[in-house]
Order: C-alpha cells, then sequence, then structure tokens
C-alpha cells in the first residue's frame, strides 16, 4: 500500500485486519533506525514472537547479532521456517517501510517475499515505492496494490464524514470540496473540522484551497491559536520530537506536569497518536506536528535549537543514542554528537550494527582536522572494521599528530592508545608493528579489567603466533580470552588464536575446548553471520579433523569459507589464518584439491609483508611437504576384498567397530580382522589415516 501522508494507510490496514475474525498478525512500525539491517530483522523477530510465531532460541540469537551481507543465508531462512511451521494464516505488516532506504535490507525483504510459505501474508505500508522488484511480483500475480487513488475518499464517504461533525453541504459545494482537495483524507478531515458549527459553511468552502498553506494556516489559526498560551508552548516545543514521553516533555518544555498535558491532548484528539498498548510513548500527526515546528521557527527561532540540545541531553541519558545523536547535530552541537557516538561505537559494532555507527558518521559530514578527534577515532576504527585500508591509514596520520593525553569516551586512555590499539588489533602494518604496538597498547591501557586491556592483550598474543613464539603467545592470548571485559567479537578471536595455538603446541583437547568455547560465543552474541566468526569456524574443524569427525569438519570448513567469502570486513590477518588453518586440514583429509585451490591465495596476501614471517612461511611449506608426501603414496599389497572395502566405507563415520558389525551382520572379531587389513594393506597405522589414503587413492 503506497499513498503519500494523510491517506490513512495505516487505518485501513487495521480495520481491515479486524474485520471478520481477524488473522494472527505481527505488527512492525518502522522508523529510520530500521535502516540498519540488524536492527530491521530484530523487530521483525519480535513481532512474530508477539505474534505466537516463535523463533528457535539459537536461531533468535542469530537474528539479533547477525550482518546484513550475511542475512538472507542464515538468519531469513529460520524466520521463513518459523512461518511455515505455523498452523493458520499469518499477517506481517511491514508499516511506514518508506524509512527503510538501504539496498541490503531490501534485497532480503525481497528474500523473504520469495520464500513467504503459503500461509504468510506479508502487507507493505508506504508513503513512496519500496526499492523492490515490483514489476516481477506483478507479472505473477503475486503483488497486490492499494494507491492513493484507491484510498482518496469518494463524495459519499466524505457527506457521511462531516454528517458525524453534523455538517450538511448541498451537492455543488461537495462536488467542490471533492474537486478542491481531490479526496486527500487529511484535507477533508480538517476541512471537517474546520466547517463544524460554522453559519455558513458553504461560503467557507468557497475559501478552501486544499493546499499545504492552507492547511498551516488552518492549524495555526484554528487550531494552534485557539489553545491556551501554556498548551501552545507545550506543542510548539514538541513538535521538533519524532516521538515524546512524558519525562522527556518535562525535560525540553520546562514543565512538570507534561502527563496531564499529555492526557488532555489526548482526549481532546489534537492529532496525538499514541505508540504502542503501554501509553507511554506519543507522536503528534506528521502534518500538525510540520505545522507547530513552523509556528516556533516564525515565532521563537532562537527557541528551537535549545530544544533539540535538551532533547539530546535527555535522549543521552536514558540511552537512546540515535535519537540523542540526531538532536545534537539540529542543535548546532556536532561536537557533542560526535563524542556521543565515539562513547558508543564498540556497543553497537560488538553487536553486529556497524552499519548504524557508519551512518551516524555520514551523519556529521566530511571529517577534517577542525572535527574533535574523538569524530576521527571512531572513523579509524571503522574504516579498520569494515576493511577499508585507505580511509584507515588517512584516519590513523591525522590522528598521529594529534596531541592529546587525556582518556576519550569510550574509555580509551588517549589518541595515542586508540591508534596503537587499531594497529595492533587490525595488523595492517605487518607483525613486527603488530606487535610493538600492542606493547604500547598494554603500557598506555594498564588497568587489567578494561575492555582495551583485553584487546591490546589478544594482539600481543596474535603477535607472538605470527613470530612463532608459541609460550609468549599462549600466556597473552589467554588472558584475552579469559577476559570478562573482552568485547565479543575479540573474545572470538582470541578463543580462536588459543585453539590454533594450543593445537601447534600438541593440546588437542584444549584446542577443541577454545574452539567450542570460540563457537557458543558467537552463536551466544548473534555473531554467526559476521565474517569475524569464520575463524571459529575454521578452529572448529581443525578440532573435528583432529578427533576423527572427518565429514563434520568438511562442513564446517565449507560453513567458514562461504562466510569469509561475503565480506573483506576481517582486516588483512583473519583471511590469512583462516586460509592457512583450512588447507592445512583439507590436506589433512586428503582433500587435495581445496588445499591446492587455497593456498595461491594465501601465499599472495602473505607476500604484502616481508620482516617477520619466517615462522608463517613455515607454517605455509608445511602444507606444501603434506601435500607432496600425499602424491607419493600407493595401495601396498594385494587389493582390498570386497568385503574390506564394505568396511573401509563404514569407517568413514562415526560408527564404533561393534556397530559397525551389527550394521554388516558380521561378528565383532571378524570386523576388527578386516580392519587390521584394511590398514596393513593401505599402509595406515590408524583409522582417520586409512580413510584419508583411501580417499587420495579413490578408493571411496
Amino acid at each position: 500500500m503506497a499513498a503519500p501522508a494523510g491517506y490513512g494507510k495505516t487505518t485501513v490496514v487495521a480495520q481491515w485486519l479486524h474485520a471478520g475474525t481477524p488473522p494472527t498478525t505481527a505488527w512492525v512500525s518502522l522508523d529510520p533506525g530500521d535502516n540498519d539491517p540488524d536492527r530491521l530483522w530484530t523487530h521483525v523477530a519480535a513481532a512474530l514472537e508477539r505474534a505466537g510465531c516463535p523463533l528457535p532460541i539459537d536461531e533468535l540469537s542469530r537474528v539479533l547479532g547477525h550482518r546484513s551481507a550475511g542475512a538472507p543465508s542464515a538468519v531469513l531462512p529460520a524466520i521463513v521456517n518459523a512461518l511455515a511451521a505455523m498452523p493458520d494464516d499469518l499477517v506481517l505488516v511491514l508499516d511506514d517501510f518508506q524509512s527503510v532506504q538501504s539496498p541490503a535490507c531490501h534485497e532480503q525483504v525481497e528474500f523473504l517475499i520469495r520464500n513467504l510459505p503459503v500461509q504468510a501474508h506479508l502487507v507493505i505500508v508506504t508513503r513512496s515505492d519500496p526499492g523492490l522488484r515490483l514489476g516481477r511480483l506483478r507479472v505473477s500475480h503475486d503483488l497486490a496494490e492499494l494507491r492513493a487513488e484507491d484510498l482518496a475518499f469518494t463524495a459519499p464517504e466524505a457527506a457521511q464524514m462531516l454528517a458525524d461533525q453534523g455538517v450538511h453541504l448541498s451537492e455543488d459545494t461537495l462536488a467542490q470540496l471533492m474537486e478542491r482537495t481531490e479526496g486527500w483524507p487529511a484535507a477533508l478531515y480538517l476541512a471537517t473540522l474546520s466547517l463544524a458549527g460554522r453559519a455558513e459553511p458553504d461560503d467557507f468552502v468557497r475559501r478552501f484551497t486544499g493546499d499545504n498553506r492552507f492547511i498551516g494556516d488552518y492549524l495555526t489559526e484554528e487550531v494552534l491559536n485557539r489553545q491556551p498560551d501554556r498548551i501552545r508552548d507545550f506543542i510548539t516545543a514538541l513538535s521538533i520530537l519524532e516521538r515524546f514521553s512524558a519525562p522527556l516533555c518535562d525535560h525540553v518544555a520546562g514543565v512538570s506536569d507534561s502527563a496531564v498535558l499529555l492526557h488532555e491532548l489526548e482526549r481532546t484528539n489534537l492529532f496525538l497518536i499514541p505508540l504502542g498498548v503501554d501509553g507511554e510513548w506519543f507522536r503528534f500527526h506528521h502534518i500538525f506536528a510540520a505545522v507547530a515546528r513552523s509556528e516556533l521557527t516564525f515565532t521563537h527561532p532562537d527557541r528551537v535549537q535549545p530544544f533539540h540540545a535538551l532533547a539530546a541531553e535527555w535522549f543521552a541519558a536514558n540511552g537512546h543514542i540515535s535519537e540523542a545523536v540526531q538532536h545534537s547535530l539540529a542543535a548546532g552541537r556536532a561536537d557533542d554528537a560526535a563524542l556521543l557516538i565515539h562513547a558508543n561505537w564498540l556497543e553497537y559494532a560488538d553487536a553486529g550494527r556497524a552499519a548504524t555507527v557508519i551512518g551516524w558518521l555520514e551523519s556529521l559530514g566530511e571529517i577534517s582536522d577542525s572535527t574533535v578527534p574523538a569524530a576521527r577515532a571512531t572513523a579509524a576504527w571503522m574504516s579498520a572494521l569494515v576493511g577499508d585500508e585507505p580511509a584507515l591509514a588517512e584516519h590513523l596520520a591525522a590522528l598521529d599528530s594529534v596531541v592529546d593525553d587525556g582518556p576519550l569516551p569510550d574509555g580509551t586512555r588517549s589518541i595515542e592508545s586508540t591508534t596503537a590499539l587499531i594497529r595492533g588489533l587490525f595488523g595492517y602494518g605487518g607483525p613486527l608493528d603488530i606487535l610493538a604496538s600492542a606493547q604500547r597498547a598494554l603500557e598506555l591501557e594498564t588497568d587489567d579489567h578494561s575492555r582495551f586491556h583485553a584487546i591490546a592483550q589478544c594482539s600481543l598474543g596474535h603477535a607472538h603466533y605470527v613470530l612463532g613464539d608459541l609460550d609468549q603467545a599462549i600466556t597473552a592470548i589467554r588472558a584475552a580470552a579469559r577476559s570478562a571485559s573482552a568485547p565479543g567479537i575479540v573474545r572470538v578471536l582470541a578463543l580462536s588464536l588459543q585453539s590454533f595455538i594450543e593445537s601447534e603446541r600438541g593440546d588437542r583437547v584444549r584446542s577443541r575446548e577454545c574452539a567450542e568455547l570460540a563457537m557458543a560465543v558467537v552463536d551466544a552474541r548473534g555473531l554467526r553471520s559476521s565474517p569475524q566468526a569464520s575463524l571459529a569456524f575454521a578452529a572448529l574443524g581443525q578440532a573435528q579433523a583432529a578427533a576423527g569427525k572427518v565429514d563434520d569438519a568438511r562442513t564446517t570448513l565449507e560453513l567458514g569459507l562461504s562466510l569469509r567469502r561475503q565480506s573483506n570486513a576481517q582486516g588483512v590477518w583473519g583471511p590469512i589464518h583462516h586460509l592457512l588453518i583450512t588447507a592445512r586440514v583439507a590436506a589433512q583429509l586428503g582433500a587435495s584439491s581445496l588445499a591446492y585451490e587455497l593456498l595461491p591465495e594465501l601465499a599472495e596476501r602473505m607476500s604484502r609483508f616481508s620482516e617477520g614471517m619466517a615462522a608463517m612461511r613455515s607454517r605455509e611449506d608445511a602444507i606444501h611437504h603434506l601435500l607432496s608426501d600425499q602424491t607419493t603414496v600407493d595401495v601396498l599389497g594385494e587389493p582390498l576384498t570386497g568385503r574390506e572395502l564394505d568396511v573401509l566405507r563404514l569407517l568413514q563415520g562415526s560408527l564404533s567397530l561393534q556397530e559397525i558389525a551389527s550394521h554388516l551382520f558380521l561378528s565383532a572379531n571378524t570386523v576388527k580382522t578386516h580392519a587390521r587389513a584394511v590398514y596393513r594393506k593401505l599402509g595406515a597405522h590408524s583409522r582417520t589415516e586409512a580413510v584419508q589414503i583411501a580417499r587420495r587413492q579413490s578408493l571411496i
């Protein structure tokens, strides 16, 4: 349903849903904040939950932290499955869809449309055509459309509305009113309010133009100016707010009885619209709010920015950061907005909402030397996080010239600490720079309960791992992995690296435990679709392969590869470690073609660094040696018998020898004899090795 403001779109949908037997309905009222994919699907999931269509707990955790690049493959199938499980029809309403402009969000909504089960129905309510491929839906007859011409009032409908207010027009006058308003419900409603009680309504209609200027004049003269001064001042102060509650109104308008005033406005139907069912939040009708803002700007222009500043102050104090940033900018306080963004960027990024932070930064405009350093510091973090290396280099160069010894709003001790943390964590300068930066960050971030201390420890452990000093690496990386203050994405990195290090140190049990813990953090934080989770998949795949769970390992590694290929948001080292571990495990499993596919990319990525790479190149060489050794392996002795091949095929899975015996209707001793013969003929010393050799020789 697409029509301009004032056409009663939401009302029509609500009335349709409540006509007859109401279907199960999940209603999502969108706002500009929902242009962030994570927030959009979080709200959809919450609405489905309220409507009795819950996602499984583990799937819901993915919704709460998914990244937009992974949503169609990781989150939306869960929503589609939940809808398919509903026994009866369900209607999902996305209201005010014009707020959603992101191409990623549009792509995800199209995915949902393509995969809707028959009992699920999607209603989109918007002021403008959405960025969806509507033509294809029209051709396939999967789209029903209602537009402004469908929602416009007819003459009988307008006459009924007028009659309800005690207004009766002649047929000619009504036709004139319909012509001038073109059936626009909002204008007709405003005209009806104005006509009520007039001795000569026909004369008024002749002067009615139906344009926005008239509506503004009407609302100013017939509504605002008829209110007591206190109510008018209250309304105009609130007009700068997209939504408001009594405590917020008290703070902005400088009164103490906002709850009473809001109740009075609601009782008198003064364009006040409740938001939700709890009666806590409200908004004005958009047209009324626009007119009230114009009145405020015209009569008291000096109050506009102070009102925005008060709103920003309240929203920030109450944890509504997006609105606090918006009002700080409207108040002309870009520096305050930059400080707010910097104070909150890590919480949002760690929740998978980096897109929101980037949007805030864009709202600040171009970052220059005159911008507060915190803004550039945030921009540096986000550039590093999304893999924009040129922008990161520019921001770091500018920050290096900043003289600032004080702490920053996000909790870092100084600008120098920030740049050291970024260089150490993302490592674009190579192994030696990672080490030096991590050591400097630890000298500055001395509080071992700080999240930035944990980041510095993780960077230090990573540096020592890359350089091949496993003893030094394990000490630092364990400290980071154990830190209760570490952000989720950093704890995933630390646990994954610890799994790699423990494996190289020969402790397979600890390696597996760390990999499983990394995946547990991924799922608990809803990061399964985040590109940073690819290292956790690599660690888990390595642990599964070491435990002989060959099929599980292959599946896990493929998931990690798929995730890594979706985004560059891992810096330079994430892909290197992922490629190295995946290629090594692939070679160990006998998947030589996959290993050979990954090694050229690994070599290319590692080639950018010359110093401090000896240990990494030794790890790379070990994979080549493993693949080279495999090419010389031949089947030893006589060929395998048919029954030995049967046993060999079952050795691929997780069945015990006793279970294999039951499956083949043989005794356990007979299966053991066949297994020993298989090992001898293949030259293998274990079940896993026998399977690997057999696969290389295409025996299974």
